[in-house]
């Protein structure tokens, strides 16, 4: 029985490893997912630690937690909670987040992914109609498989957001800047990429979003979102993205500062729902 469940688990770790690159873009934000991960160039929750930290200059005071079950496979799990908070006067706001992926067989862990993030924002320029902001985040991945040990590693994410014209925003965002690694002697690189794009606020609750991500060892992906606010506590959400080409929608109620969130995506491979609840105090 033992020996079989060590089979069953290299297997089973061996075909999420040819699925997902290790501490891979999950999609920690059903909001962002139902837009199609089109969220960099307007994060503006505390969801931005893991996009924009740049935007983070935007978000409440917040808390949040979300679960998801990847590709609807019963043996993966990913759960996030994002904190953020403002800062007194002109020192900006501050973020902590976590981001856990569990590959879960027999109620043993098989491999657990965590990032560890703190996050910072400042606004560097503002007047009437235009504002430029910098944010960063430190991460610390921890990577654990059973019985073979953990491995720690730290990144650095960059992020700039700027608006013009107060309904305009253009999105930068570096991830793992450092280039870190894990493994046996750091062998393993760990996913960077540069995320670009634009979002535009034609009306009042709506917001439509184009950006390009390039990871450095992949294609560029297009992803492409609108958020239409319907009434003060309700809005939707729609999205799509390439490589691969998937579909996505969601919805978001905002009541007496209580946030309930859904969003869900397509795959080849399989959909996602994906949940969330958090309050605003």
């Amino acid at each position: 029985m033992k020996s079989n469940k060590i089979i069953f688990s290299i297997i089973l770790i061996l075909i999420v490893a040819n699925i997902f690159a290790v501490f891979d873009d999950y999609e920690p934000s059903p909001r962002a997912r139902a837009m199609g991960g089109a969220f960099y160039s307007f994060s503006n929750d505390a969801y931005a630690i893991f996009y924009n930290p740049a935007g983070l200059i935007h978000a409440d005071n917040h808390f949040e937690s979300s679960y998801a079950k990847v590709m609807n496979n019963d043996f993966q799990a990913l759960n996030t909670v994002v904190f953020s908070m403002k800062l007194p006067k002109k020192f900006g706001n501050i973020g902590l987040g976590l981001q856990s992926m569990d590959v879960d067989f027999q109620d043993v862990n098989l491999m657990s992914e965590k990032i560890y993030a703190l996050s910072h924002s400042i606004t560097l320029m503002k007047d009437i109609h235009s504002e430029l902001n910098f944010g960063h985040t430190f991460n610390m991945y921890h990577l654990t498989f059973d019985g073979l040990g953990n491995q720690p590693s730290f990144g650095v994410n960059l992020g700039m957001l700027a608006t013009l014209h107060q309904r305009t925003k253009i999105g930068f965002t570096i991830t793992n800047l450092n280039n870190p690694k894990v493994g046996v002697d750091n062998l393993h690189e760990l996913p960077q990429k540069m995320v670009m794009g634009i979002s535009y606020e034609p009306y009042t609750g709506v917001i439509t979003a184009l950006e390009l991500e390039k990871p450095l060892a992949g294609k560029t992906e297009i992803h492409a979102g609108t958020e239409l606010q319907i009434t003060k506590i309700f809005a939707l959400n729609f999205g799509i993205r390439s490589n691969p080409a998937s579909y996505s929608a969601g919805a978001r109620f905002d009541i007496y500062n209580v946030i309930v969130e859904y969003g869900f995506n397509t795959h080849t491979i399989g959909e996602t729902h994906h949940f969330g609840l958090g309050y605003k105090f």
